[in-house]
């Protein structure tokens, strides 16, 4: 049995494209989940994407950049998500 099975979940990870935030998107997605990756920037969270689809398959990470600070980025973030994967299991910010 393996106790952090999260195949068929969706993780959204803030502050994901480097750091403590880069490190849990990428055992996410290494232990089955999609991962929706978000820092202000988005050409970092597209490095990470790319890197995490390359080592676990096409479609396991979106780069969706968000200032976390702003009502409207994170509306939009929640709403790209759900547009991408169809729902939202987890969130770490």
């Amino acid at each position: 049995m393996n106790l952090f099975d999260l195949t068929g979940k969706v993780a959204v990870v803030t502050g994901s494209s480097r750091g403590i935030g880069r490190a849990i998107a990428e055992r996410m997605a290494q232990h089955g989940a999609k991962v929706v990756i978000s820092s202000r920037k988005q050409e970092p969270c597209e490095e990470v994407a790319a890197a995490l689809n390359a080592k676990h398959g096409a479609g396991t990470a979106v780069a969706i950049a968000a200032n976390i600070s702003s009502k409207d980025a994170l509306q939009a973030l929640i709403d790209k998500s759900t547009q991408t994967f169809g729902k939202i299991d987890v969130l770490v910010c």
